[in-house]
């Protein structure tokens, strides 16, 4: 954003205590300067916002753009099998820059138009993140337009390794690729956040450490260590299935992953602990008690059967949750409309008295001010108030969805799709206009695209040597399906 002044003019705000309120939004520099009714500044854009509501832009707190060649490729896989496939384990080499590009460009464009205007991006590559396979993504985001935080996904153990198995089913951990150890790993984080990171901006840099049982000791440590020098993101996947569940307890005497991470330090506001479905009353309050955040992503989670949050129990604890939609191989939609819009009535599914469950409003909080320090944004997204990014949504008001209108937060909840989307402004920019993405070719990318991801198919084509890795695991996930556990996240 330049040093133009941008008015959003003759919309209805959504206002923080969820009414409507004819207000215009004047926006310097990517920052809402005032909103209110008023003259309009001579010699400023105008953006005619007549007919629309105007809200905070969704954030997607948890992502992979890396799964974006992977819609409709997987069904009826629990994660532990899954991911083998997934992150492909065994591949040696990287996608072309070209391939991961547009890949990159795909899932952007599919969360602008829903009315995502920032988003954490836990970057995976196989087999493993370079300044070369950066640079693409980087270059990808700041192209379209869409506000990124892009985390560095890194581990330092073969994904066999992350699981309990036998001495001779470790082996086979050999037929995967070799990760970096932690020197290449921090280097990397250096040279990303020198190169990329733009404090406040529209390109962010963080720390990804895949979990904690796929990363030693010193990588967690090391990766904290940094990104709480630098004020960087942290995030982790925490006890996202059973498997990993039972895992904790055999590694550490009884415990869970969240023990672990406590007794390491390695928990606080600095942290954000992904999926949480097999948590312990004890792990829920460590997360209260230490300002960790989570983020809940209850698409993917139904998606591949890994079980059910207890979102009420996160939220009595009061512990700050946000929303991530997982990535394109298990939330095809990247809609984080929709995912409001889950999270408000899964809970209701638990049994619960129904004065526990979640309100419209509670879901889109969690979509917008809730996420933004989970992005690396303190409290400057999702809120449309002086000071703020500006980060904005415009929804039509003429549609059925608002019509009758009676309250603006439950209709876009339990409502909205990202059909209702006509305008969406990135730091004070209009990025997309009438639906449309401004200043990308969409069918030249999705020619691209489709090109891209058949080479892809084909180059794996089913002889990668991920079959005896897939047979281990799904040995250790039988396994670990029929072991004791004292938590229950099943419905």
């Amino acid at each position: 954003m330049g040093d133009e002044t941008l008015v959003v003019h003759g919309g209805e705000i959504l206002t923080a205590s969820g009414a409507l309120e004819r207000a215009d939004v004047v926006i310097a520099n990517g920052r809402i300067e005032r909103v209110g009714a008023g003259e309009v500044p001579s010699g400023c854009a105008v953006l005619d916002a007549g007919g629309t509501i105007v809200v905070p832009g969704l954030i997607n707190a948890h992502y992979h753009s890396n799964e974006n060649f992977n819609p409709g490729r997987y069904e009826n896989l629990p994660l532990d099998l899954w991911f083998v496939h997934s992150h492909q384990v065994t591949r040696l080499a990287p996608m072309s820059p070209e391939a991961i590009y547009a890949r990159t460009l795909l899932g952007a464009v599919q969360m602008l138009q829903s009315g995502t205007t920032a988003v954490v991006d836990f970057l995976f590559e196989a087999p493993e993140v370079s300044m070369d396979t950066l640079e693409p993504v980087v270059r990808a985001y700041r192209d379209v337009g869409l506000r990124a935080t892009i985390l560095l996904g890194v581990a330092d153990k073969p994904f066999a390794a992350s699981l309990p198995l036998s001495e001779r089913d470790r082996a086979v951990a050999a037929r995967e690729a070799a990760p970096p150890d932690v020197d290449r790993v921090m280097d990397l984080a250096r040279a990303a956040v020198d190169r990329f990171h733009e404090p406040g901006g529209l390109i962010g840099i963080g720390l990804g450490p895949s979990a904690p049982q796929r990363c030693t000791e010193a990588l967690l440590d090391g990766t904290a260590a940094f990104a709480r020098d630098h004020g960087l993101v942290w995030q982790t996947h925490v006890q996202e299935t059973r498997t990993q569940a039972v895992t904790a307890r055999e590694w550490h005497d009884g415990g869970t992953f969240v023990d672990f991470l406590a007794g390491r330090d390695l928990l606080g506001p600095h942290a954000t602990l992904v999926h949480t479905v097999w948590l312990t009353g004890g792990d829920v309050r460590r997360m209260a008690e230490t300002g960790t955040a989570a983020v809940h992503c209850p698409y993917s989670n139904l998606r591949l059967g890994d079980g059910v949050a207890d979102l009420p129990a996160l939220r009595r604890a009061g512990v700050r949750v946000a929303l991530g939609t997982d990535g394109r191989g298990c939330d095809e939609t990247l809609d984080a409309l929709e995912l409001t819009r889950l999270a408000a009535l899964l809970p209701k599914a638990r049994g619960l008295h129904f004065e526990q469950w979640p309100t419209a409003r509670d879901a889109f909080a969690m979509a917008t001010r809730d996420a933004s320090p989970c992005a690396g944004h303190g409290e400057r997204l999702g809120r449309i108030e002086p000071g703020a990014s500006a980060d904005l949504v415009l929804l039509r008001r003429d549609t059925v969805t608002f019509t009758p209108l009676h309250d603006p937060v439950r209709q876009l909840v339990f409502g909205a799709t990202a059909r209702d989307v006509r305008t969406v402004v990135v730091d004070g920019r209009v990025v997309v206009d009438h639906g449309e993405v401004l200043g990308i070719d969409l069918p030249g990318l999705l020619r691209d695209a489709s090109r891209f991801a058949a080479e892809e198919l084909e180059l794996a084509g089913g002889a990668d040597g991920s079959d005896a890795v897939e047979a281990v695991v799904r040995a250790a996930y039988e396994r670990a399906e029929q072991a004791p556990l004292d938590v229950h996240s099943y419905i």
